[in-house]
């Protein structure tokens, strides 16, 4: 286990933000964090936007400066988790929890112009379908209902 010092109390820090730090370096510590730091020095956190439709979730995180090599990006146990290092401001991390019903080996990856584009498209048993609204005879309900209805007369047939 490493050993560190206290992280020191920002004036400007709300305590919200300390606690998560202090959380993040905890489980760090287990080798399992699941949170960047907020105010590691080590680290800084890039900005991301995430736009899901019924067909694909987008992630685009900007990373402006850095060079494609420099980023990597891991998809493990329903976790995506983008990661690199900047020269100028360090090391990064950003992990994103992700649902089962994505299709990740048809993920897709873009970097240009210091932005990367994420493309998760969902599987098609995730996809939102329309049901249509029968009216008249013949369907689902017009079946179960005579079938009550055969089930009530065997009922009422008498065996000598």
């Amino acid at each position: 286990m490493r050993t560190t010092m206290l992280t020191p109390y920002w004036k400007n820090a709300d305590l919200t933000s300390v606690l998560w730090n202090e959380m993040d370096r905890f489980f760090t510590d287990f080798g399992m964090s699941p949170f960047t730091s907020v105010y590691d020095e080590r680290a800084f956190s890039p900005r991301y936007d995430i736009n899901e439709t019924a067909d694909h979730i987008l992630f685009s995180v900007d990373l402006p400066g850095m060079k494609k090599e420099d980023i990597k990006i891991e998809a493990v146990n329903n976790m995506l988790t983008v990661s690199g290092e900047h020269k100028k401001y360090g090391f990064f991390k950003r992990s994103f929890p992700l649902s089962a019903s994505l299709e990740i080996d048809k993920a897709e990856a873009r970097y240009e112009n210091g932005v990367l584009e994420l493309y998760l498209p969902k599987a098609e048993s995730a996809k939102p379908r329309q049901i249509a609204i029968q009216t008249g005879q013949g369907g689902f309900i017009e079946k179960l209902l005579s079938s009550r209805k055969n089930n009530q007369e065997l009922k009422d047939v008498k065996v000598s």
